[in-house]
C-alpha cells in the first residue's frame, strides 16, 4: 500500500507535469499562430505590391489602354486635401466608404469606379464597388451625371459574372498580368 505522503507526492509530479504539458501545447499553438500570421502578412504584402504594379502600369499606359477617358482631378478637391501629390486625385481616391483604386471620366463624361484586383474577384467586390459608387453619386456626381463601376481582375468565377449579369451600370474586364523569370540574364 502508497503511503498518503507518496501518493500526495505522485499527485503533485503529476500536477506539475500537467502544467508543463499544458504551457508547452500554449506555446506550440502560439508560435503556429504567430508564423501564421507572419505568412499571412508577407502575402498581403506581395499582393499589395502586385496591385500596386498593376495601378502602376495602367497610370503609365492610361491614354491607350482608355481612350478618351481621364482620372479624375477636380481642383477644389487639391486644395481640400493636405500636402502635394504625384498623382491625380483619382488613385487611390480616400473616401469614407473606403478607398478607390482609381476614379475616371469616361469619354461620356460619365463618372467611373474602377476596382482593381490582382488575381481572382469574388462575387462581394460587387458590394464595394456600389458602396463607393453611391458615395461618389452623393458627393461629387453632377445632378445628371452618370455614376458607373469597373472591375479589372485577372479572373472571376461563375458566381460574380451571374451576379452582374443584371446589372448595367458595373462592367468586368479581365487583365493579363505575368511574371516571367529569365533564367540567364545578361547584364545591361
Amino acid at each position: 500500500m502508497i503511503s498518503p505522503f507518496a501518493s500526495a507526492f505522485f499527485g503533485a509530479i503529476v500536477g506539475v507535469l500537467i502544467i508543463i504539458g499544458g504551457f508547452l501545447v500554449s506555446d506550440y499553438f502560439i508560435e503556429r499562430k504567430e508564423k501564421q500570421l507572419k505568412n499571412a502578412d508577407s502575402l498581403s504584402s506581395a499582393e499589395e505590391i502586385l496591385e500596386r504594379h498593376i495601378e502602376k502600369y495602367i497610370l503609365e499606359h492610361f491614354k491607350e489602354l482608355f481612350p478618351g477617358w481621364s482620372i479624375f482631378d477636380d481642383h477644389s478637391e487639391l486644395e481640400s486635401r493636405s500636402g502635394k501629390r504625384d498623382t491625380p486625385v483619382g488613385v487611390r481616391y480616400r473616401t469614407k466608404a473606403g478607398e478607390i483604386d482609381l476614379l475616371c471620366i469616361d469619354q461620356k463624361s460619365s463618372l467611373v469606379v474602377v476596382e482593381l484586383k490582382r488575381d481572382r474577384a469574388p462575387d462581394r467586390v460587387i458590394a464595394q464597388v456600389d458602396r463607393y459608387m453611391e458615395w461618389v453619386r452623393k458627393h461629387l456626381a453632377k445632378p445628371d451625371q452618370r455614376v458607373r463601376g469597373l472591375i479589372i481582375t485577372r479572373r472571376f468565377d461563375s458566381r460574380l459574372f451571374h451576379s452582374l449579369q443584371r446589372r448595367r451600370d458595373i462592367r468586368i474586364w479581365t487583365h493579363r498580368w505575368n511574371l516571367r523569370f529569365d533564367k540567364r540574364p545578361k547584364p545591361q
